[in-house]
């Protein structure tokens, strides 16, 4: 058996919109399964698609589910296990969390912690992609059909200045480390204005957003790397208080120390390499 995991740029247009686009590939020569796999909170929003008639399953209340054939899921602050039954292939599309609200219109409150098929989104409408996508073997096509779609929504862009869109976007340049009182007062709204918008449109509080991105950059940043890092240097490098602070946040977001994490290469497929292919708008 073997498993594999890719990710892909947007094209220019799309960047400020779309995170990168993912594709993994689990081949085995019978209905074998794949070794469980964990996504970890990222603070991104993803639409996913099975590309092939397997389809994956996720672990929810300690029972096994099969996943839709293309489904939607919201901002999480909580890892996911699931795994493949014969050879598949999934497609993601991670999108950042202001983009739904400015590309569709559409709030992801009620998806917090929680996904749902695709239909019950974007409506019938996203059928004829998910059509289209499936079976597709080359993956530039697939990313051109996505392109395609989110594309032709720049027609209906919300591009009007919106607090809570710039505190979305201070919050992942700050990386994380950008007071919650000081993004406030740099926008010149309350705490609690702030805080109730992010609730009624990402599910979940500023705070909690800002916890998740300092973690993601964390763990991207040891992720690369080739020898177990110093934590308390990260800790230090990425705005934690303490060594004690990092490795608690790190076990919320994960349910596991960082160094079962670095060296736990079965569960924690993704890899930060972003493949060269290029897409024009």
């Amino acid at each position: 058996m073997n498993t594999s995991y890719q990710e892909f740029k947007p094209s220019a247009a799309l960047q400020p919109y779309v995170d990168t686009y993912w594709l993994h590939h689990f081949e085995t020569d019978s209905n074998e399964e794949s070794p469980i796999q964990r996504c970890l909170p990222f603070g991104t929003l993803e639409m996913i698609f099975h590309l092939d008639d397997n389809l994956c399953h996720v672990l929810m209340n300690n029972n096994w589910q099969k996943l839709p054939q293309a489904f939607f899921v919201g901002l999480y602050r909580d890892s996911v296990q699931w795994k493949s039954v014969g050879t598949g292939r999934k497609f993601g599309i991670q999108l950042k969390p202001e983009s739904l609200l400015q590309l569709f219109n559409v709030p992801v409150a009620s998806l917090f912690n929680d996904f749902t098929d695709l239909e019950n989104v974007f409506g019938k409408t996203i059928n004829r992609l998910v059509e289209k996508m499936h079976g597709l073997q080359d993956i530039k096509a697939v990313i051109e059909a996505a392109e395609a779609f989110l594309l032709a929504r720049l027609k209906n862009l919300n591009d009007e200045r919106n607090y809570l869109f710039e505190a979305t976007r201070l919050i992942r340049q700050s990386k994380g480390n950008l007071s919650i009182e000081s993004l406030s007062d740099h926008l010149y709204i309350s705490k609690r204005q702030l805080e109730r918008s992010f609730k009624d449109n990402y599910g979940t509080t500023p705070k909690m957003y800002q916890r998740i991105i300092r973690f993601r950059n964390a763990y991207e940043y040891f992720h690369q790397t080739s020898t177990a890092p110093s934590w308390l240097d990260i800790s230090y490098n990425f705005g934690y208080s303490d060594q004690a602070h990092f490795i608690r946040d790190f076990k919320e977001f994960t349910n596991d120390v960082p160094t079962v994490v670095f060296y736990d290469t079965g569960q924690f497929f993704r890899k930060y390499t972003s493949w060269g292919i290029h897409m024009s708008c």
